[in-house]
Protein backbone atom coordinates (compact mmCIF):
# COMPACT_ATOMS: atom_id res chain seq x y z
CA UNK A 1 0.00 0.00 0.00
CA UNK A 2 1.62 3.44 -1.10
CA UNK A 3 1.44 5.92 2.11
CA UNK A 4 2.03 9.81 1.71
CA UNK A 5 3.41 11.44 4.25
CA UNK A 6 0.85 14.30 5.17
CA UNK A 7 -0.33 17.03 8.06
CA UNK A 8 -1.94 16.03 10.26
CA UNK A 9 -2.80 12.52 8.73
CA UNK A 10 -4.63 9.95 10.48
CA UNK A 11 -2.29 7.41 10.70
CA UNK A 12 -4.71 4.39 11.96
CA UNK A 13 -3.71 1.57 9.65
CA UNK A 14 -7.34 0.16 9.49
CA UNK A 15 -8.33 3.58 8.24
CA UNK A 16 -5.27 3.27 5.60
CA UNK A 17 -6.53 -0.15 4.41
CA UNK A 18 -9.78 1.21 4.18
CA UNK A 19 -8.55 3.77 1.70
CA UNK A 20 -6.41 1.17 0.02
CA UNK A 21 -9.70 -1.02 -0.51
CA UNK A 22 -11.70 1.75 -1.63
CA UNK A 23 -8.91 2.88 -4.45
CA UNK A 24 -8.55 -0.85 -5.46
CA UNK A 25 -12.63 -1.56 -5.78
CA UNK A 26 -13.27 1.63 -7.59
CA UNK A 27 -10.10 0.27 -9.96
CA UNK A 28 -11.83 -2.82 -10.57
CA UNK A 29 -15.29 -1.27 -11.09
CA UNK A 30 -14.56 1.04 -13.74
CA UNK A 31 -12.41 -1.67 -15.80
CA UNK A 32 -15.46 -4.00 -15.64
CA UNK A 33 -17.43 -1.07 -17.40
CA UNK A 34 -14.74 -0.31 -19.51
CA UNK A 35 -17.47 0.00 -22.62
CA UNK A 36 -19.09 2.24 -20.79
CA UNK A 37 -16.43 4.47 -19.03
CA UNK A 38 -13.45 4.48 -21.80
CA UNK A 39 -15.23 5.71 -24.88
CA UNK A 40 -16.19 9.17 -26.50
CA UNK A 41 -14.08 11.95 -24.56
CA UNK A 42 -12.56 10.54 -22.06
CA UNK A 43 -10.97 12.70 -20.97
CA UNK A 44 -14.11 14.85 -20.43
CA UNK A 45 -16.11 12.46 -18.51
CA UNK A 46 -13.35 10.28 -16.79
CA UNK A 47 -13.52 12.26 -13.47
CA UNK A 48 -17.47 12.22 -13.02
CA UNK A 49 -17.00 8.39 -13.99
CA UNK A 50 -14.46 8.16 -11.15
CA UNK A 51 -16.62 10.10 -8.70
CA UNK A 52 -19.71 7.47 -9.25
CA UNK A 53 -18.08 4.68 -9.37
CA UNK A 54 -15.90 6.09 -5.37
CA UNK A 55 -19.64 6.63 -4.14
CA UNK A 56 -20.65 2.74 -5.28
CA UNK A 57 -17.03 1.32 -4.03
CA UNK A 58 -17.47 3.21 -0.65
CA UNK A 59 -20.77 1.02 0.56
CA UNK A 60 -19.35 -2.49 -1.34
CA UNK A 61 -15.96 -2.11 1.13
CA UNK A 62 -18.17 -1.16 4.35
CA UNK A 63 -17.40 3.04 4.14
CA UNK A 64 -21.14 4.07 4.96
CA UNK A 65 -19.63 6.90 6.73
CA UNK A 66 -17.43 7.97 4.38
CA UNK A 67 -18.45 10.93 2.24
CA UNK A 68 -17.46 10.95 -1.11
CA UNK A 69 -17.42 14.90 -2.38
CA UNK A 70 -16.57 15.54 -5.76
CA UNK A 71 -15.03 18.83 -6.10
CA UNK A 72 -13.94 19.04 -10.30
CA UNK A 73 -13.31 22.44 -11.60
CA UNK A 74 -9.74 23.81 -11.32
CA UNK A 75 -9.38 22.76 -7.28
CA UNK A 76 -6.98 20.29 -5.84
CA UNK A 77 -7.56 17.15 -5.30
CA UNK A 78 -11.05 16.37 -7.76
CA UNK A 79 -12.56 14.26 -5.25
CA UNK A 80 -12.25 14.30 -1.77
CA UNK A 81 -13.37 10.87 0.56
CA UNK A 82 -14.03 12.34 3.91
CA UNK A 83 -13.53 10.12 6.89
CA UNK A 84 -14.92 12.84 9.60
CA UNK A 85 -14.88 16.80 10.08
CA UNK A 86 -11.52 16.67 10.72
CA UNK A 87 -9.58 13.68 8.55
CA UNK A 88 -9.92 13.54 4.74
CA UNK A 89 -8.06 12.26 1.79
CA UNK A 90 -8.47 13.23 -1.46
CA UNK A 91 -8.19 11.31 -5.52
CA UNK A 92 -6.65 13.91 -8.22
CA UNK A 93 -7.92 12.41 -11.38
CA UNK A 94 -5.89 12.47 -14.73
CA UNK A 95 -5.98 11.02 -18.15
CA UNK A 96 -3.48 10.62 -20.73
CA UNK A 97 -3.24 10.56 -24.47
CA UNK A 98 -3.47 7.30 -26.34
CA UNK A 99 -0.40 8.81 -28.15
CA UNK A 100 1.48 8.94 -24.82
CA UNK A 101 3.06 5.37 -24.27
CA UNK A 102 4.63 6.27 -20.84
CA UNK A 103 2.75 6.69 -18.03
CA UNK A 104 3.87 10.42 -17.42
CA UNK A 105 1.65 13.73 -17.11
CA UNK A 106 1.91 17.12 -16.26
CA UNK A 107 0.55 17.81 -12.55
CA UNK A 108 -0.31 21.39 -10.90
CA UNK A 109 1.69 23.92 -9.96
CA UNK A 110 4.28 24.04 -6.93
CA UNK A 111 2.29 26.66 -5.19
CA UNK A 112 -0.74 24.73 -4.63
CA UNK A 113 -2.62 27.78 -4.44
CA UNK A 114 -6.09 25.82 -5.18
CA UNK A 115 -5.39 22.55 -3.03
CA UNK A 116 -8.00 21.91 -0.72
CA UNK A 117 -6.39 22.31 2.73
CA UNK A 118 -8.08 19.88 5.00
CA UNK A 119 -7.06 17.55 2.76
CA UNK A 120 -3.49 15.49 3.99
CA UNK A 121 -3.03 12.05 1.96
CA UNK A 122 -3.61 12.37 -2.10
CA UNK A 123 -3.78 9.45 -4.44
CA UNK A 124 -3.38 10.10 -7.98
CA UNK A 125 -5.76 8.05 -9.87
CA UNK A 126 -4.68 7.84 -13.53
CA UNK A 127 -5.93 5.90 -16.74
CA UNK A 128 -5.44 5.51 -20.38
CA UNK A 129 -8.12 5.09 -22.53
CA UNK A 130 -6.99 3.05 -25.57
CA UNK A 131 -6.09 0.17 -23.95
CA UNK A 132 -8.00 1.30 -21.44
CA UNK A 133 -6.01 0.70 -18.11
CA UNK A 134 -5.99 2.25 -14.53
CA UNK A 135 -2.99 2.88 -12.11
CA UNK A 136 -3.18 4.31 -8.60
CA UNK A 137 -0.48 5.92 -6.48
CA UNK A 138 -0.03 8.39 -3.77
CA UNK A 139 0.76 11.55 -4.96
CA UNK A 140 4.89 12.09 -3.14
CA UNK A 141 5.06 8.91 -4.84
CA UNK A 142 4.88 9.47 -8.48
CA UNK A 143 6.08 13.25 -8.28
CA UNK A 144 9.30 12.80 -10.96
CA UNK A 145 10.64 16.36 -11.31
CA UNK A 146 9.45 20.10 -11.36
CA UNK A 147 8.94 21.04 -15.45
CA UNK A 148 8.42 24.95 -16.27
CA UNK A 149 5.83 25.95 -18.81
CA UNK A 150 5.03 29.68 -17.40
CA UNK A 151 5.10 28.50 -13.58
CA UNK A 152 6.90 25.37 -11.99
CA UNK A 153 4.90 22.52 -12.00
CA UNK A 154 5.10 18.82 -10.69
CA UNK A 155 5.50 16.23 -13.51
CA UNK A 156 4.16 13.09 -12.23
CA UNK A 157 4.78 9.74 -13.66
CA UNK A 158 2.88 6.84 -12.45
CA UNK A 159 6.09 4.04 -12.90
CA UNK A 160 8.70 6.14 -11.41
CA UNK A 161 10.35 3.70 -8.70
CA UNK A 162 10.10 4.93 -4.79
CA UNK A 163 13.67 5.59 -4.99
CA UNK A 164 13.59 7.35 -7.75
CA UNK A 165 10.36 10.09 -6.83
CA UNK A 166 11.31 13.66 -6.65
CA UNK A 167 10.92 13.71 -3.01
CA UNK A 168 13.39 10.94 -2.07
CA UNK A 169 16.14 12.50 -4.11
CA UNK A 170 15.59 16.07 -2.62
CA UNK A 171 15.68 14.12 0.79
CA UNK A 172 12.50 16.29 1.61
CA UNK A 173 9.02 15.86 1.97
CA UNK A 174 6.07 16.64 0.30
CA UNK A 175 4.48 18.43 3.12
CA UNK A 176 7.87 20.35 4.36
CA UNK A 177 8.19 21.51 0.61
CA UNK A 178 4.48 22.55 -0.50
CA UNK A 179 4.30 24.48 3.65
CA UNK A 180 7.47 26.29 2.08
CA UNK A 181 6.71 30.18 1.44
CA UNK A 182 8.71 29.78 -1.47
CA UNK A 183 8.81 25.83 -2.63
CA UNK A 184 11.21 26.58 -5.77
CA UNK A 185 13.74 27.59 -3.06
CA UNK A 186 13.72 23.53 -2.54
CA UNK A 187 14.48 22.64 -6.17
CA UNK A 188 16.59 25.16 -7.70
CA UNK A 189 20.15 24.18 -6.47
CA UNK A 190 19.28 20.05 -7.04
CA UNK A 191 18.24 21.50 -10.65
CA UNK A 192 21.19 23.32 -11.16
CA UNK A 193 23.18 20.49 -10.18
CA UNK A 194 21.04 17.86 -12.67
CA UNK A 195 22.18 20.02 -15.44
CA UNK A 196 25.54 20.08 -14.60
CA UNK A 197 25.90 16.32 -14.04
CA UNK A 198 23.83 15.71 -17.58
CA UNK A 199 26.52 18.54 -19.35
CA UNK A 200 29.54 16.49 -18.06
CA UNK A 201 28.04 13.43 -18.92
CA UNK A 202 27.31 14.25 -22.38
CA UNK A 203 30.74 16.34 -22.50
CA UNK A 204 28.61 19.08 -24.03
CA UNK A 205 29.13 23.06 -23.15
CA UNK A 206 26.79 25.87 -23.73
CA UNK A 207 26.55 29.49 -22.27
CA UNK A 208 23.07 29.78 -22.70
CA UNK A 209 22.27 31.34 -18.58
CA UNK A 210 19.15 29.62 -18.97
CA UNK A 211 20.43 26.40 -19.48
CA UNK A 212 23.45 26.25 -16.10
CA UNK A 213 22.48 29.37 -14.44
CA UNK A 214 24.66 29.71 -10.81
CA UNK A 215 22.56 30.26 -7.81
CA UNK A 216 22.76 33.94 -8.03
CA UNK A 217 21.15 34.26 -11.09
CA UNK A 218 18.75 32.02 -10.05
CA UNK A 219 17.36 34.24 -7.36
CA UNK A 220 17.48 37.70 -9.43
CA UNK A 221 14.83 35.62 -11.71
CA UNK A 222 10.96 36.36 -11.59
CA UNK A 223 9.13 33.07 -10.20
CA UNK A 224 7.39 32.41 -13.49
CA UNK A 225 10.76 32.63 -15.50
CA UNK A 226 12.84 29.68 -13.57
CA UNK A 227 12.52 27.59 -17.03
CA UNK A 228 14.25 24.67 -15.46
CA UNK A 229 11.88 21.75 -16.57
CA UNK A 230 12.42 18.04 -16.67
CA UNK A 231 13.01 18.65 -20.52
CA UNK A 232 16.15 21.07 -19.88
CA UNK A 233 17.59 19.69 -17.42
CA UNK A 234 18.52 16.19 -19.90
CA UNK A 235 17.44 17.46 -22.85
CA UNK A 236 19.81 18.45 -26.26
CA UNK A 237 18.18 21.72 -27.86
CA UNK A 238 15.90 20.54 -31.41
CA UNK A 239 15.26 22.12 -34.29
CA UNK A 240 11.48 22.68 -35.16
CA UNK A 241 11.62 20.57 -37.95
CA UNK A 242 13.43 17.60 -35.85
CA UNK A 243 9.57 17.48 -33.84
CA UNK A 244 7.15 14.97 -35.08
CA UNK A 245 3.97 16.46 -36.51
CA UNK A 246 1.92 15.95 -33.22
CA UNK A 247 4.16 17.57 -31.37
CA UNK A 248 4.24 20.49 -34.24
CA UNK A 249 0.21 20.44 -34.13
CA UNK A 250 0.35 20.62 -30.33
CA UNK A 251 2.89 23.59 -29.81
CA UNK A 252 1.52 26.00 -32.37
CA UNK A 253 -1.89 25.82 -31.03
CA UNK A 254 -0.97 25.79 -27.38
CA UNK A 255 1.54 29.18 -28.67
CA UNK A 256 -1.41 30.77 -29.99
CA UNK A 257 -2.97 30.15 -26.13
CA UNK A 258 -0.66 31.63 -23.90
CA UNK A 259 0.96 34.51 -26.64
CA UNK A 260 -2.11 35.96 -28.46
CA UNK A 261 0.04 38.74 -29.60
CA UNK A 262 1.44 36.17 -32.17
CA UNK A 263 -2.32 36.91 -34.22
CA UNK A 264 -0.48 40.63 -34.81
CA UNK A 265 2.89 39.94 -35.47
CA UNK A 266 4.36 39.71 -32.27
CA UNK A 267 6.18 36.77 -32.28
CA UNK A 268 9.16 37.12 -29.48
CA UNK A 269 7.73 36.37 -26.31
CA UNK A 270 6.58 33.06 -28.30
CA UNK A 271 9.61 32.51 -30.01
CA UNK A 272 11.53 33.34 -26.54
CA UNK A 273 9.55 31.08 -24.20
CA UNK A 274 9.77 28.07 -27.14
CA UNK A 275 13.52 27.97 -26.56
CA UNK A 276 13.49 28.21 -23.15
CA UNK A 277 11.16 26.16 -21.83
CA UNK A 278 10.97 23.70 -24.32
CA UNK A 279 14.52 23.69 -25.62
CA UNK A 280 13.41 24.29 -29.31
CA UNK A 281 14.50 26.42 -32.10
CA UNK A 282 12.27 27.47 -34.73
CA UNK A 283 14.37 29.58 -37.22
CA UNK A 284 10.94 30.28 -39.26
CA UNK A 285 8.62 31.16 -36.55
CA UNK A 286 6.41 33.97 -38.50
CA UNK A 287 6.16 31.05 -41.19
CA UNK A 288 4.69 28.46 -38.46
CA UNK A 289 1.77 31.09 -38.22
CA UNK A 290 1.06 33.12 -41.14
CA UNK A 291 2.96 32.67 -43.93
CA UNK A 292 1.40 32.56 -47.59
CA UNK A 293 -0.83 36.48 -47.38
CA UNK A 294 -4.46 35.69 -47.34
CA UNK A 295 -7.50 32.88 -48.03
CA UNK A 296 -11.12 33.29 -48.24
CA UNK A 297 -13.19 32.16 -45.75
CA UNK A 298 -16.45 32.48 -45.40
CA UNK A 299 -16.75 34.44 -48.64
CA UNK A 300 -14.08 37.12 -46.63
CA UNK A 301 -10.69 37.90 -47.86
CA UNK A 302 -8.85 37.41 -44.49
CA UNK A 303 -5.23 36.79 -43.76
CA UNK A 304 -3.50 33.83 -43.07
CA UNK A 305 -3.56 33.78 -39.55
CA UNK A 306 -7.19 34.48 -39.14
CA UNK A 307 -7.79 31.02 -41.58
CA UNK A 308 -4.82 29.23 -39.59
CA UNK A 309 -7.12 29.63 -36.47
CA UNK A 310 -10.39 28.40 -38.28
CA UNK A 311 -8.09 25.28 -38.97
CA UNK A 312 -6.86 24.72 -35.77
CA UNK A 313 -9.57 25.32 -33.80
CA UNK A 314 -10.21 21.67 -32.67
CA UNK A 315 -6.75 21.65 -31.47
CA UNK A 316 -7.44 24.90 -29.02
CA UNK A 317 -10.51 23.85 -28.20
CA UNK A 318 -8.78 20.53 -26.71
CA UNK A 319 -6.14 22.66 -24.79
CA UNK A 320 -8.65 24.86 -23.07
CA UNK A 321 -10.17 21.15 -22.20
CA UNK A 322 -7.40 19.77 -20.98
CA UNK A 323 -7.57 20.88 -17.17
CA UNK A 324 -4.09 19.24 -17.06
CA UNK A 325 -2.20 21.66 -18.80
CA UNK A 326 -1.02 25.54 -17.53
CA UNK A 327 -3.50 27.80 -19.87
CA UNK A 328 -5.26 31.46 -19.70
CA UNK A 329 -8.75 30.86 -19.11
CA UNK A 330 -10.60 31.20 -22.59
CA UNK A 331 -12.47 34.57 -21.72
CA UNK A 332 -9.29 36.33 -20.69
CA UNK A 333 -7.92 34.49 -23.86
CA UNK A 334 -11.00 35.72 -25.87
CA UNK A 335 -10.76 39.49 -25.46
CA UNK A 336 -7.37 39.43 -26.40
CA UNK A 337 -7.68 38.23 -29.49
CA UNK A 338 -10.79 40.58 -29.91
CA UNK A 339 -8.99 43.48 -28.87
CA UNK A 340 -6.40 43.13 -31.71
CA UNK A 341 -6.89 46.11 -34.24
CA UNK A 342 -5.13 45.45 -37.17
CA UNK A 343 -7.73 43.63 -39.13
CA UNK A 344 -11.02 45.23 -40.67
CA UNK A 345 -14.22 45.04 -39.93
CA UNK A 346 -15.21 42.28 -42.16
CA UNK A 347 -11.62 40.48 -41.07
CA UNK A 348 -12.90 41.06 -37.25
CA UNK A 349 -16.06 39.46 -37.87
CA UNK A 350 -14.90 36.40 -39.15
CA UNK A 351 -12.29 35.84 -36.24
CA UNK A 352 -15.30 36.74 -33.68
CA UNK A 353 -17.01 34.07 -34.94
CA UNK A 354 -14.17 31.52 -34.73
CA UNK A 355 -13.64 33.02 -31.61
CA UNK A 356 -17.37 32.11 -30.64
CA UNK A 357 -17.16 28.22 -31.57
CA UNK A 358 -14.11 28.19 -29.66
CA UNK A 359 -15.41 29.26 -26.68
CA UNK A 360 -19.49 27.46 -27.00
CA UNK A 361 -17.12 24.08 -27.48
CA UNK A 362 -15.49 24.74 -23.80
CA UNK A 363 -17.03 22.59 -20.90
CA UNK A 364 -15.43 24.56 -17.76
Amino acid sequence: MSIAIGENLNRDIQTLNSFERLLSCTKEKLLCNSNTVAKGDFWKTFEVNVNNALLASKDIVGLNDWKIQYIGGHKFPDIVARINEKQAFGIEVKTISTRNRSWKIMGGSIMESTRIPDVSRIHVFCARQKPFEIKYRSFEECVEDVAVTHSPRYMLDMDVSNNQSLFKRLGKTYDEIRHMKNPFDAFKEFIVEQRKINLKKRKLEDDFWWYSPNSNQIDSLELEDQKFANKMVGLEMQFWNQLTKDVQRFLRAYLLILFPNIIEGNYNDASKWLLQTQGVINPSFRDTFSAGGRKCLRGIDVPKIIYNIYSWKDDLINIFNEKNLPQQQFDHWGKKVLAISKFSACEKNVLAEIVREIGENITH
